[in-house]
């Protein structure tokens, strides 16, 4: 990234941006924080471009959960009828997450909503259907969208900032997100680190698809067809667990299984494996013959491995001159054990464009409150995932005997009933002063508290 380092840069200034004028935002990727992106800076004003290298992100992904955090944000969409929107596709007829151990013996009824307030805001489903709810509202709005063109590389000077796209166009403007996932270009280009992944250890069989008349027939699997109930199963296993989705009266199906994998590939959302490879996993671990016969009818073609791959936390998501921020997971790149990677990149999405229209224009200043705001919470999120994931490889069952509950998803009210937009709203002059003054301190130490902490069960 070029780079003219920005005349009092520790400070947040206007940088030359004329008042009155529209703030014009670059947003990179179109996954759920992107998209969130646009759809937030675009409701508040501002001029916006996303620019994303894949044709159609609907065509990537099985399930995908947001949880009332991120809801919230939804819900204030358009008085309400994009939430409706996704609550048509959703999963809507749970009443609980069944947690139960790989060889079939229950151990705990989850309740899938927390509180009767979440039905609102939680949204469950397979993850191309909810991304075009989120494309067709941008759409509607009015955001410039392309498609189909990458950046690789982006610029920086006092007065503006932008991008490079592989054709050679460079688009300006006054502020970058990089919303561009797990492997981040921006990280490279803009904080000019090295994508240092470290293979977990782990990776993840992942299929989403219609039940066959074959599934529908067979006896281990007739709760999957329930219209009254959707269900969702959760098996903890040795090193391993399995999570099984079905709604719209079985016609929908998802499961995932996690389990142990050195081999390092790339991230993709279309490395095919073959169904032979997740049951000798199943058979070797000693799964139930219910996950068996899941995976034994999954359509042929129709199962992902995903590699798994741990990132370790940012010092900074800001570039030299507080004109580019990483969001979402080219940020903070969550496990799926955290529960809370898509709801965290929305919660960033919404909160940077809340400061950069309370800060009228001067985009370093906004970014910098907006990662002040942002990050104790993201990153004690992010580090939860592998502390979740161990807890329940670890033989957890001793530590639960007299008290199952503590199995379950962490969900506390810190996570669920956090308000994103308020707590921007109400937060976001204070620390703008802290910013303009040039308070002292570690981004930790000069940002917001987390809110709370995850207890860990097998200290108690």
């Amino acid at each position: 990234m070029s780079t003219a380092t920005p005349r009092n840069s520790s400070n947040g200034t206007n940088g030359g941006h004329s008042p009155g004028k529209r703030v014009k935002v670059i947003v990179v990727g179109a996954g759920f924080a992107g998209m969130t992106a646009v759809i937030e800076c675009q409701r508040r004003g501002m001029d916006v471009i996303l620019v994303e290298k894949y044709t159609n992100s609907a065509e990537y992904g099985d399930i995908i959960d947001f949880f009332a955090n991120a809801g919230r944000i939804v819900d204030a969409w358009d008085n309400g009828k994009v939430a409706d929107r996704l609550l048509d596709i959703c999963i809507t007829k749970a009443k609980w997450m069944q947690m139960l151990k790989h060889t079939g013996e229950a151990v705990h009824r989850d309740p899938w909503y927390l509180k009767p307030e979440h039905f609102r805001y939680q949204y469950a489903g397979q993850r191309g259907a909810m991304w075009k709810i989120f494309r067709d509202y941008a759409e509607e709005l009015g955001v410039e969208m392309h498609f189909g063109v990458g950046v690789v590389d982006y610029f920086e000077t006092v007065d503006e900032t932008g991008v490079v796209l592989a054709d050679g166009t460079r688009i300006t403007g006054d502020c970058v997100l990089a919303g561009d996932g797990p492997k981040s270009l921006a990280r490279q280009k803009v904080l000019k680190l090295e994508d240092k992944k470290t293979n977990s250890g782990y990776a993840i069989f992942r299929s989403y698809f219609e039940a066959t008349e074959e599934f529908r027939e067979h006896p281990l699997l007739q709760e999957y067809l329930n219209p009254d109930e959707d269900t969702i199963k959760f098996w903890i296993g040795p090193d391993s667990h399995m999570l099984a989705y079905s709604w719209q009266g079985g016609s929908k199906v998802v499961w995932v299984f996690f389990h142990p994998d050195k081999e390092d590939i790339g991230e993709s959302w279309s490395e095919s494996a073959d169904k032979s490879s997740v049951l000798n996993y199943i058979d070797s671990i000693g799964f139930n013959d219910e996950c068996r016969a899941i995976v034994e009818l999954t359509p042929p073609g129709r199962v992902i491995d995903f590699k798994l791959v741990w990132r370790d936390p940012l010092e900074t998501w800001l570039s030299p001159g507080s004109r580019i921020a990483l969001i979402g997971d080219a940020a903070h790149c969550h496990l799926p054990t955290s529960g809370q990677g898509g709801s965290q990149a929305m919660e960033d999405a919404a909160t940077a464009a809340i400061c950069l229209e309370k800060a009228k224009g001067d985009v370093p200043l906004a970014l910098k409150v907006m990662e002040r705001i942002r990050f104790n919470r993201s990153h004690i999120t992010h580090q939860a995932g592998m502390q979740i994931r161990d807890i329940w490889h670890q033989n957890p069952w001793e530590h639960v005997e007299h008290d199952p509950e503590k199995i379950a998803l962490a969900r506390g009210d810190w996570i669920l009933d956090f308000d994103a937009v308020k707590t921007a709203e109400e937060n976001f002059e204070r620390l703008a002063e802290d910013v303009r003054s040039g308070k002292k301190g570690t981004l930790p130490e000069l940002s917001l508290p987390a809110g709370g902490v995850y207890d860990d069960i097998r200290n108690k």
